[in-house]
């Protein structure tokens, strides 16, 4: 007699190694895990090279700007105090105008020792050098940047960075430098730019504070 289709007796393979339903639903399960896998890895490791990406990049540029914008208050404190000061003894003169002649010399002498204005012009000229430093100049190129632009140059989807006029006026001003056979202040670039600027300022101060 021939099996009925409809048998509601369990079969021998049924739910066991052998039933082709088992298989089907762990290769099923075993696909959908890959892909989760995959993607999370892909994940994982899009978020790893951000992560070492920020790091290197903090490490290289935040130091050199935080030295920049401290070199800038130290100079701006500077020549406030100088201003201050060349007032003051610009009153002090206009007092001592009324002295005695031997005062008024010892004064000629001090003010040609120590020019009024000397001070305040040093002090100006390094707050407007301070000011017209720019990241290029204390920035180490980006030499990966550098050769995937130079690989790509002629792609649609080449990178640039976004465009504003303040990039735009930066780019002209370091073309006329490189024109002019200039980069940095006083040729000087990076680290050894940074470390003149923080010469230049700590004898400021030396002068004015003294």
């Amino acid at each position: 007699m021939d099996v009925d289709d409809f048998d509601p007796s369990p079969s021998r393979t049924q739910g066991g190694a052998t039933d082709p339903l088992v298989d089907n639903e762990y290769a099923r399960l075993q696909q959908r895990y890959s892909d989760a896998g995959y993607r999370e890895g892909i994940g994982e490791g899009k978020l790893a090279t951000l992560q070492a990406g920020f790091d290197e990049g903090f490490a290289s540029t935040v130091p050199p700007a935080r030295a920049v914008g401290q070199l800038r208050g130290r100079a701006a404190a500077l020549l406030a105090i100088a201003l201050e000061s060349n007032h003051t003894k610009s009153t002090s003169r206009s007092i001592q105008s009324k002295s005695s002649q031997a005062d008024q010399a010892k004064a000629q002498l001090d003010a040609q020792a120590n020019p009024p204005n000397a001070q305040l012009d040093t002090v100006r000229t390094l707050v407007a050098d301070l000011a017209a430093v720019r990241r290029d100049d204390i920035l180490a190129p980006d030499a990966e940047a550098i050769a995937h632009e130079a690989e790509h140059h002629d792609d649609d989807d080449a990178f640039e960075y976004d465009r504003n006029e303040k990039r735009d006026m930066e780019a002209l001003e370091a073309g006329m430098a490189v024109m002019a056979g200039k980069e940095g202040k006083n040729g000087l670039r990076e680290q050894a730019l940074l470390d003149e600027l923080e010469r230049r300022v700590a004898e400021a101060e030396a002068a004015v504070l003294a």
